[in-house]
This record gives C-alpha cells, structure tokens and sequence, in this order.
C-alpha cells in the first residue's frame, strides 16, 4: 500500500510540475527574468541557450530530493522522480519536437496530432508573446487552440 502511495505522489508531481512550469513561464520568464529567458524566442533556435538555466534549476532541486531519497525520505525520492520525468519529457518535446533543437523533431512531430496540436499552440505563444504558457499539455480552456489550423494539417 505504501508503494502505491509513492506512485501516486511521483505521477502527480510530473502533472502537478506542468502547473509549476505554467506559472513560472508566465510571472518570471516573461517578468523579471526575461533577460535569461529571452532567446528562446529568437527565430532560430541555438544548441544552448540562457533559457536553459531553468531546466538546470529544476534539475537541481530534483538532485537535492534525490540526496534526500537516498538517505530514505522516500517521499522526497517520489517527488524527485516525477521532477525528472517531467524534466526529461519537457527536454525531448519541447526542446526536440517543438523547438527543432538537438535531434530536430520537430516534422516527425508535425505528422503526429498530440505533438502537432503542442507544436501549434506553443507557435501562437512565440508569435503572440502571451498565452500559452504550458509545455507538454494542451488544456482547452486555459490554452489558446488553434482549431482551424489543427483541422487543416491533420487532413
């Protein structure tokens, strides 16, 4: 029973860090850090960029739980994992399928309608530079959902 209690809390840390990334995206990226934040809007994406210290932040506070979780606060290990989960899924789609960078993936994504729904409502935040804050869930409702443009390409 305990396992399972450790389970659910690291699935609902990897949800529950998109929220997070909501929040932070749009109040600090987009506010007083925007000085770091801002070349991942550039047209062109580089290998590294300044906005990669966010992803290093997280990756230090998920190092930090798992310390933790070693030295047995499994609920801390919980939570560690689902940071990384999460940090690992924002890595591959955000970083490889939506923004073309490192393995460039993004026309595989474009071929397949979870991504290329992400692809094209992440593209309205670069154009727009609001909204959208999200990084690996379209939510209806919250997210501006480029309806026509889905209906098209996924003709």
């Amino acid at each position: 029973m305990m396992l399972l209690y450790y389970v659910i809390a690291g699935l609902a840390t990897f949800v529950g860090m998109e929220f997070v990334a909501r929040l932070m995206h749009k109040y600090l990226m987009h506010g007083i850090m925007w000085f770091i934040h801002e070349d991942h809007h550039r047209e062109k994406q580089a290998e590294i960029e300044k906005n990669d210290f966010f992803g290093i932040l997280f990756a230090g506070v998920a190092i930090y739980l798992f310390i933790l979780g070693i030295k047995g606060n499994l609920m801390a290990l919980s939570i560690a994992i689902g940071m990384t989960g999460y940090g690992i899924a924002y890595f591959f789609v955000h970083d490889m399928i939506i923004h073309d960078r490192h393995l460039h993936l993004r026309s595989w994504g474009l071929k397949h309608r979870p991504f290329r729904d992400l692809i094209l409502v992440h593209d309205i935040h670069h154009k727009e530079g609001e909204g959208n804050w999200g990084f690996l869930f379209v939510i209806k409702g919250i997210d501006k959902v480029p309806e026509e443009e889905i209906k098209q390409k996924a003709k």
